[in-house]
């Protein structure tokens, strides 16, 4: 093996440094300034997370407000009362006083026994004209909170007697949903 000359050995000698300051970058300085970075994303990142939260809270005054709102809309889709009794008695009322508005001549009604649980039943009787008892559905169906009509018979029995007459026996079954209040 023949011996380096001067230049020689100065390139292996800056060639070493060179590995030995790589060595040492990748070693000691590359960890640290990834730590660097890494805690500096963690921070952007909790600033993103302050901010958004922030944002929050100071929503949260409209977002009850939204909420009360929303409940009170969504108690206006049922009938209310302490027990379903009570909360059929006032579906009868309510399906009754229909009816008066109509023109109807109302022969009975009842509240009604209902087997499904949240639901109340109101049946009425009444003596109408066909316009009284398309009136009548009408308001029915437009009546909040809204109702189901389970059964409807119609009879026209003065029509057998008279042929002119204009007057129908319906019995009305209707259904709707019930919130207990208290």
């Amino acid at each position: 093996m023949r011996t380096l000359s001067a230049r020689e050995r100065q390139l292996i000698a800056v060639l070493l440094l060179l590995v030995a300051i790589a060595a040492a970058y990748f070693a000691v300085v590359y960890p640290i300034m990834d730590g660097f970075r890494s805690r500096a994303e963690a921070r952007e990142q909790l600033q993103h997370t302050f901010l958004s939260n922030t944002q929050r809270i100071a929503t949260l005054n409209e977002l009850q407000r939204e909420a009360l709102k929303q409940q009170v809309d969504m108690r206006a889709m049922f009938i209310g009362g302490p027990d379903s009794d009570e909360a059929g008695e006032t579906l009868r009322e309510q399906i009754e006083t229909t009816a008066q508005a109509a023109g109807v001549n109302v022969k009975a009604s009842e509240a009604v026994l209902s087997g499904d649980e949240g639901w109340v039943r109101a049946a009425l009787e009444a003596q109408m004209s066909h316009a009284q008892l398309a009136n009548l559905l009408a308001r029915l169906n437009q009546q909040r909170p809204a109702i189901v009509m389970e059964t409807m018979v119609a009879n026209a029995a003065d029509a057998l007697n008279d042929p002119k007459s204009d007057l129908l026996d319906v019995r009305l079954e209707v259904s709707a949903p019930f919130l207990r209040t208290q």
